[in-house]
């Protein structure tokens, strides 16, 4: 099991991305005392606080707040019985306040194994935005696009990666043809053939493999994609422990069989070299998952490439309030979108942060 301790730095992280409003979650963290239990005893363990402080937020009146609980309980992949049971309550939570006649959930199968996806705003003459997570988040995570959909002009929809939340397929070489299922999908109600992907982490490496194959797809804006070096060069000695045991997990694999799928995993130069669409690509400095040798890969074999790079560590936490301007800006100038107004106000909105970050250097 993974040690309580990476559970907390990396929680410290995804906590960062949210935005609690009737609870520290700090203080949540600083309740427990162990990892998730077997034994059901919610004496500070990992899975029971969490699911204690989704509980009170629900009568408190803070729908969001609990969701987050939730998902921070069966946090990095569900494993006990509790978090099973708050994935579980998780969507159900999410369903019951959030979806409605705009927010809608599907469910399709591809390879006979169900996948579950959320939309908003769907319009035949609206282009696609397409968000998908990494190893560790689920769909509800990025329920903000959901809403953001109207206000940008695209039909939204949110999925998840496989193995992750209500995805039942596994991480393996033709995992990126489930994006191609989900557009042939919905290509009666929305402008799939004009699609644009947001793809967190190893969301963005199935971005890209698909974008390979399919034309519908435009451009792409990722946060540290694993593309090459990430898979040539992976080991136990630096890969983190809760990486490889959600990899495992993800791949249906055990940790000792993973280094040679992680291999054939990788894309190779020939392949990326062939990307023409534009690629939107936030690098982390000092990425403890990611190697800084996928940087000088990036930058010699994509060829639309705008490359972001912040002295940061994965995901760039502490510069999220950038990225998140930064994301829906890289989407609405691929698309060539006509909202000159919001381009205006989020390129506004990015230089107030860069003048800030000057200011705190001096």
């Amino acid at each position: 099991m993974i040690k309580l301790s990476e559970l907390k730095q990396y929680a410290k992280l995804h906590i960062k991305s949210q935005d609690f409003q009737g609870l520290d979650p700090q203080q949540v963290l600083n309740s427990i005392y162990r990892e998730p239990t077997h034994d059901g005893e919610d004496d500070g363990a990992w899975d029971l606080i969490w699911i204690k402080a989704a509980k009170q937020s629900l009568k408190n009146g803070h729908v969001s707040d609990a969701i987050q609980c939730y998902n921070f309980a069966r946090f990095p992949y569900p494993e006990t019985d509790a978090q099973k049971k708050a994935s579980q309550e998780l969507v159900r939570t999410f369903e019951n306040h959030y979806c409605d006649e705009n927010v809608k959930k599907h469910t399709i199968y591809v390879q006979g194994k169900s996948l579950s996806f959320y939309t908003a705003n769907l319009d035949q003459s609206k282009p696609c935005l397409l968000v998908l997570g990494g190893i560790v988040s689920i769909k509800e995570q990025w329920s903000v696009f959901l809403k953001a959909g109207k206000t940008m002009g695209f039909s939204v929809v949110v999925t998840e990666f496989p193995g992750v939340g209500e995805n039942r397929l596994t991480f393996h070489e033709s995992s990126h043809q489930m994006i191609g299922k989900i557009l042939d999908y919905l290509s009666r109600q929305a402008d799939v053939e004009n699609t644009f992907i947001v793809g967190m982490s190893f969301g963005g490496q199935l971005a890209i493999k698909q974008a390979l194959e399919d034309p519908r797809i435009k451009g792409i804006t990722t946060v540290g994609a694993p593309i090459n070096r990430f898979y040539q060069e992976y080991s136990e000695a630096t890969v983190p422990l809760i990486t490889r045991r959600t990899l495992s997990h993800v791949c249906n694999l055990r940790d000792d069989e993973l280094q040679n799928h992680m291999r054939s995993l990788a894309l190779s130069a020939k392949q990326i070299q062939k990307l023409i669409i534009p690629l939107t690509y936030i690098f982390s400095a000092r990425d403890e998952i990611i190697p800084y040798s996928e940087k000088q890969f990036i930058k010699q074999n994509v060829s639309n490439l705008k490359l972001i790079e912040f002295d940061d560590i994965h995901g760039s936490p502490n510069h999220l309030e950038y990225i998140q301007k930064m994301i829906p800006l890289s989407v609405l100038k691929q698309s060539g979108s006509k909202n000159i107004k919001l381009k205006i106000i989020l390129s506004a909105l990015l230089m107030i942060e860069n003048l800030k970050k000057r200011v705190g250097k001096k």
